[in-house]
């Protein structure tokens, strides 16, 4: 939902401006929406923190156990399951009638198209966008703090490398396949470094997005 700076000033000040944050896992969508949320009064609604709350998960490590890696006897059908989920939670944020940040899990781009086009209808949606230089920030924390994660069509298994070698090896495809479908899907990008630079203050975060439209 593209919004013109008037439109944006508007729905801000009647307390209806969504904002839906997409990108790869560990990009910072949950750190910049805590801040927003922090200055603002805006509502942070948490879609990784509401699946595991769904289904009865201690922690994001213990739903990334239970996921497993896309060479796991039955991981095809959990990664369904999750989706499925996915999309009935990210599409009930649209019900809450408040200033909100939409704080979308990395997978958001492979739920179905109904929920998808609930996000467009409904929400402002901004792509953190990780650079050249994170990649290895990005594989890093993959590994240090698992997440339950989608991967689509970007595994590929090679027979003669170990197992975590052949998920290592297709993890910066997983990542170059997902940075084309969230700029298609989005409404602004911005690079992570921007927000994350120290001299950001938190209350600049929402006029650095509205000087982007």
């Amino acid at each position: 939902m593209l919004l013109s700076g008037t439109e944006f000033d508007a729905r801000l000040a009647s307390g209806d401006l969504s904002i839906a944050l997409i990108g790869m896992s560990n990009i910072g969508k949950s750190y910049t929406a805590r801040r927003i949320a922090k200055t603002n009064s805006f509502a942070h609604y948490d879609v990784d923190v509401r699946i595991q709350k769904k289904m009865g998960n201690p922690s994001m490590e213990a739903m990334a156990k239970w996921m497993g890696q896309p060479y796991a006897d039955g991981y095809a059908q959990r990664a369904t399951a999750y989706l499925a989920l996915e999309a009935e939670l990210t599409s009930a944020a649209s019900q809450t009638g408040d200033n909100q940040i939409l704080d979308t899990t990395g997978s958001v781009i492979h739920i179905p198209d109904d929920a998808i086009k609930s996000i467009k209808d409904n929400h402002l949606i901004i792509y953190i966008k990780a650079e050249i230089a994170d990649i290895d920030m990005l594989i890093k924390r993959y590994f240090e703090h698992p997440k339950p994660t989608i991967w689509g069509d970007s595994f590929h298994h090679r027979p003669e490398l170990p197992k975590q070698e052949n998920v290592l090896n297709c993890y910066p495809d997983l990542l170059k396949t997902r940075a084309a479908l969230y700029a298609a899907f989005a409404d602004i990008t911005i690079e992570a470094k921007n927000l994350l630079n120290p001299s950001l203050a938190d209350t600049d975060i929402l006029p650095m997005f509205r000087s982007l439209l």
